[in-house]
């Protein structure tokens, strides 16, 4: 279901992103997490440590989560997005569809990556934005990318996450996941 607001309008889902981005401004990329206080499905030592710092996967996770909050989020569910037993390298996509928040459709709209270098080797989770054959990333990272150091939930290329939508890059799937082997699913 899509949520609306208080006057009976459909909010769309670049709308519940962007609604949900103001309490990722300040983070860091690390991997002590501190999840804020409305992200779903995670062990209760993780929300709220003061740390102020997010990795790719915890990110994804935690802001669709707060996008879409009557998904049934567990821990069981965010053990299999976080890939803890190595089973499955698609975990946080297969997690998506089983959550319920993914879209048989494509085009332009919102997806949930996971790209990988290697079998288990650097591997990457990011949301994009796809729009006329473009792509914006939406990603906690420490990189330099488009000669911008970037350190904490970014949008790529761009600068530090805000709660509005920025230009859209000049450049396409295939240079936002660098060649590399990934998978995607439609944000519904």
């Amino acid at each position: 279901m899509t949520p609306e607001v208080s006057d009976g309008t459909l909010l769309t889902s670049t709308d519940r992103v962007l609604d949900n981005l103001d309490c990722w401004m300040g983070y860091v990329y690390g991997g002590q997490v501190d999840f804020p206080p409305d992200v779903r499905g995670v062990p209760p030592s993780l929300l709220r440590t003061g740390t102020r710092k997010i990795d790719c996967s915890t990110f994804t996770w935690a802001v669709l989560s707060q996008v879409f909050p009557d998904a049934p989020w567990s821990v069981d569910y965010y053990k299999r997005w976080q890939m803890w037993d190595r089973n499955d390298m698609w975990g946080p996509l297969k997690v998506a569809e089983e959550l319920g928040i993914t879209d048989e459709e494509h085009g332009d709209g919102w997806y949930l990556y996971q790209v990988w270098a290697g079998e288990w080797e650097g591997g990457h989770s990011f949301l994009g934005f796809s729009s006329g054959g473009r792509l914006l990333v939406l990603e906690a990272t420490r990189s330099r990318r488009n000669g911008i150091e970037h350190n904490g939930v970014v949008w790529r290329g761009v600068g530090p996450v805000s709660p509005r939508l920025p230009e859209m890059p000049e450049y396409s799937e295939y240079e936002a996941t660098r060649g590399l082997t990934f998978g995607k699913v439609k944000l519904a």
